[in-house]
């Protein structure tokens, strides 16, 4: 150390120049280390950080929107499979009227049978328990009474062909009469039961007042 001070003290030394250099250089490089180079890698670290929490969050936002998509399509499969199954056997009146419908919907059936409909009633609708206030559309328990004539096995032909092409359909009573004059033909009072829609109806006062 003591000759390198003298070097610097001696003006005219050829090599006072060159350690200087060499000394300035060294500070410069230390400068150059603490005040660019550390921060700068701090800073790559943080954006590093910065670029993984990123990813991190676009990796669960694509997994929630492919879970979006999915529970969607579920949503779609199982809107279409009820409106499915209301499409095969709501019963909604015809033209005010759900005998009407009923008719129209079994007519097909019976000839398919070889069971004659020469009759069709509407019963007292059965109420299902709804929200309050009550909707516009109402769902209720909708029997209808077809009378008619075949044979024993055309009777349960009409039956099963009912049941298996309205699945919603439920036959909720069956009375079979023997006819003297055609012992081959009997008469039935065939009831099935829909889960019926229409619009609210107003109760029968006039009933009411008698």
């Amino acid at each position: 150390m003591s000759i390198s001070l003298d070097i610097l003290k001696d003006r005219h030394n050829p090599y006072r120049l060159t350690v200087m250099i060499s000394a300035a250089a060294m500070i410069a490089a230390l400068t150059l280390i603490y005040f660019g180079i550390l921060p700068a890698r701090d800073r790559l670290d943080a954006a590093r950080k910065e670029i993984g929490q990123a990813k991190s969050r676009l990796v669960s936002m694509q997994a929630a929107i492919g879970g979006t998509d999915r529970q969607r399509q579920k949503t779609d499969s199982v809107r279409a499979a009820h409106q499915k199954l209301l499409s095969a056997g709501l019963l909604t009146p015809l033209l005010g009227s759900y005998a009407m419908r009923g008719k129209q919907l079994l007519d097909p059936i019976a000839r398919e049978a070889g069971f004659i409909i020469d009759g069709v009633k509407e019963l007292p609708s059965q109420p299902i328990r709804l929200p309050a206030p009550q909707p516009e559309q109402l769902y209720a328990r909708q029997p209808v009474e077809f009378t008619g004539r075949g044979a024993y096995t055309q009777i349960v032909a009409f039956v099963k062909l009912t049941e298996t092409s309205l699945p919603l359909a439920t036959l909720s009573s069956i009375k079979i009469l023997g006819q003297p004059q055609t012992p081959e033909k009997h008469k039935a009072l065939i009831a099935f039961e829909w889960p019926a829609v229409g619009e609210k109806r107003l109760p029968d006062t006039k009933s009411k007042d008698k």
